[in-house]
């Protein structure tokens, strides 16, 4: 990037936000105010001592500002400011580029996996559950492998994702291929059409599949 003229304005975006980790470090923000250690637990692959170069870089930019935690004495938390929101339609262009040309899921399937059911259990819209506690089995099969499942559950507000059964019973089941769930959770895809083209299958209460996709908000 070190060729092209700094008034573009595409070269001055990249310089600053062109690594690999600060658009995912907004990404995190965008569900709301974060503290360090909670960065670090969303973002496994990057070490403390590069998160918070990051964070400092991005404060200096006024992309997020920080404050003392209301949670641990001595400790910051971070939320985006206007800059940093103004970065959310950025991401989902990305995202529904990447969805459409670079699946997800073709490197590592099990990764991609746990990061789709991962990043989904944040966006649960709690106020619209069949019941304060929930678990979803999801069922995916592809070309290349089957039999692996993943699982989205918890109670009261508090949602988490794993790849192995949690100790409880399964509310929901759901089989669906990890590209079709992805496009749902975007919005590429209704549900309602993915389940009359088979792409999607439901075994639980009554009218539960149809409702899924209003358990979510969009990505």
């Amino acid at each position: 990037m070190k060729n092209f003229p700094e008034y573009w304005s595409v070269s001055v975006a990249l310089r600053h936000l062109g690594d690999r980790w600060s658009l995912l470090i907004v990404r995190e923000l965008l569900f709301g105010e974060r503290g360090f250690n909670e960065l670090s637990r969303a973002l496994p692959d990057l070490s403390q001592n590069l998160l918070s170069q990051r964070l400092k870089k991005m404060l200096e930019l006024g992309i997020i500002t920080r404050s003392d935690s209301q949670v641990i004495r001595g400790t910051f938390s971070y939320r985006l400011t206007s800059s940093g929101y103004a970065l959310a339609d950025v991401l989902k262009s990305i995202g529904l580029w990447a969805s459409h040309w670079q699946s997800p899921f073709e490197h590592d399937l099990k990764v991609g996996v746990h990061a789709l059911l991962d990043n989904m259990s944040r966006t649960i819209n709690t106020s619209v559950l069949p019941q304060k506690s929930l678990s979803i089995c999801f069922n995916f099969e592809t070309d290349s492998a089957t039999g692996l499942q993943g699982w989205i559950f918890g109670q009261e507000g508090s949602f988490s994702a794993q790849l192995d059964e949690p100790n409880r019973g399964t509310d929901l089941h759901v089989e669906v291929n990890p590209q079709v769930l992805y496009e749902l959770w975007w919005g590429i895809r209704k549900c309602e059409v993915a389940k009359k083209t088979g792409d999607i299958g439901f075994r639980g209460p009554d009218g539960w599949g149809e409702q899924m996709s209003s358990w979510f908000l969009p990505a």
